[in-house]
């Protein structure tokens, strides 16, 4: 540049140009100084140039993760946007709030309001609101392939990912375990290449929270370890919470519970409300009582987006009750079963840290939501469905103290033997305990049966 334009450019707009290059660099605390010093230095009154600093400040405070500052800076871009009626900005801005974790309708509205105000003026962000829309209407796989239909049409590689995303789920559900793993790298690979980092941790991340699903610990464990590692590289705090956190799980169902804390040490940060919940739950595990109680993490923690406060009020309700604060434990069970859910599988990854008080102060409904809830996933799919993630617990004491519950005798022997023999595979040790009590439990139950 020469000389005379150098001098010609305004402090403000220096700053942005910093803002940019420490973007393009994932230095995202950089670029959150450098965009904050150009909003101080503005011209007043300038909405549009206001609204996309907000909206780039907005992006690199998520990628910092800090959800509540992005949020709060967000809403005033779209504010202005909208103000300006300026569609493809409050797109825009739209399109980045939404990677936030928030109340689903409140999502909805803000996602529908963006396509309402865009309408056709930009392609690559009319697919992007409908990826997030699809999720909230039954017309799910149409939207998608409107999405793959515009990603072919413009090249559009980030976008694309979705089908293959499709692609990994449909691999998993037909027990397509290593196909599924190899189409998320695929994706992750596409994603990379044109900087599409969220997208690209995404798929990593995906892939090493099924395996672990499936019960591949082991390579889980890796996959995880990859995504937190890539996550890091490009300075994604949030993604890289994800990732350890599905690590830690590991560890923690293992007994390894220094190598736990000290995964749980290594967090960028405390977006994910997990390590505080491993926490509790180590303390739990030590028998220190009282020290889980003062750590208990409140419902608020979840901002209000159903599966964050339903494993919350989940790991409430048990770690109440385990404590003897029944009363506590049965109004956190009671809170738990009233959160909204999309997806009703989701109840599945919420049940192992509020097994014993689901069985001792669950009413039947709730039991048998419980089952139909683990039924309907079997029906869906031919991977078997061994471990919570997100919790760090096995299924299989859970499903079969829920048959054994509502008196299906051979259905508990059969989860909680098949169980016993994964968890003693995977050095699970206290899920192979409860599987062995339970199956003690079961077939004591069907002697009773079969002598009455």
């Amino acid at each position: 540049m020469p000389e005379t334009n150098r001098e010609q450019i305004t402090p403000a707009e220096q700053h942005r140009l910093a803002a940019v290059a420490a973007e393009e660099a994932t230095r995202w605390q950089d670029a959150v100084d450098e965009y904050e010093q150009c909003l101080t230095l503005l011209s007043a009154p300038e909405p549009h140039a206001e609204a996309a600093l907000l909206t780039a400040l907005g992006r690199c405070y998520w990628n910092l993760s800090e959800a509540k500052t992005a949020w709060r800076t967000l809403r005033r871009a779209i504010s202005l946007y909208q103000q300006q009626g300026d569609g493809v900005g409050q797109a825009r801005a739209t399109v980045e709030i939404l990677r936030i974790w928030g109340p689903p309708e409140r999502h909805r509205q803000m996602a529908e309001e963006a396509m309402d105000a865009l309408g056709d003026a930009d392609p690559y962000l009319r697919a992007r609101l409908l990826l997030r829309l699809r999720w909230f209407d039954d017309d799910i796989n149409q939207k998608l392939e409107e999405v793959i239909r515009i990603a072919e049409e413009h090249g559009f590689d980030d976008l694309l990912a979705a089908r293959t995303d499709r692609d990994a789920s449909t691999a998993s559900d037909e027990g397509r375990i290593e196909d599924a793993i190899r189409l998320r790298d695929e994706a992750h690979s596409a994603c990379a290449r044109v900087h599409a980092y969220d997208w690209a941790g995404a798929m990593l991340r995906t892939a090493g929270f099924f395996t672990i699903e499936v019960g591949m610990l082991e390579r889980g464990f890796m996959l995880s370890q990859r995504a937190f590692d890539y996550a890091m590289d490009v300075h994604l705090n949030g993604a890289a919470q994800l990732a350890l956190m599905d690590m830690a799980g590991v560890m923690f169902a293992r007994g390894e519970f220094q190598q736990c804390e000290e995964l749980l040490a290594r967090s960028p940060g405390q977006t994910d409300f997990r390590a505080d919940l491993y926490r509790v739950w180590l303390a739990e595990a030590r028998g220190d009582m009282d020290a889980a109680l003062r750590m208990m993490v409140s419902p608020e923690r979840g901002g209000n987006a159903p599966p964050a406060m339903a494993l919350l009020h989940a790991a409430a309700a048990g770690t109440m009750f385990r404590a003897g604060r029944e009363d506590a434990a049965r109004q956190a069970l009671q809170a738990w079963a009233d959160v909204p859910r999309g997806w009703e599988e989701d109840i599945c990854y919420e049940t192992p840290a509020l097994l014993d008080c689901l069985i001792a102060s669950g009413d039947d409904a709730s039991v048998r939501r419980v089952h139909a809830a683990f039924a309907k996933r079997d029906q869906r799919s031919k991977a078997p469905f061994r471990f919570s993630t997100l919790q760090g617990r096995a299924f299989a004491p859970v499903r079969g103290a829920i048959a054994l519950k509502l008196g299906y005798i051979e259905e508990a022997e059969r989860h909680y033997r098949e169980g016993l023999e994964w968890c003693e595979a995977q050095q699970c040790v206290r899920d192979a305990d409860l599987c062995r009590a339970g199956l003690t439990a079961a077939r004591a139950s069907g002697m009773s049966a079969a002598s009455s």
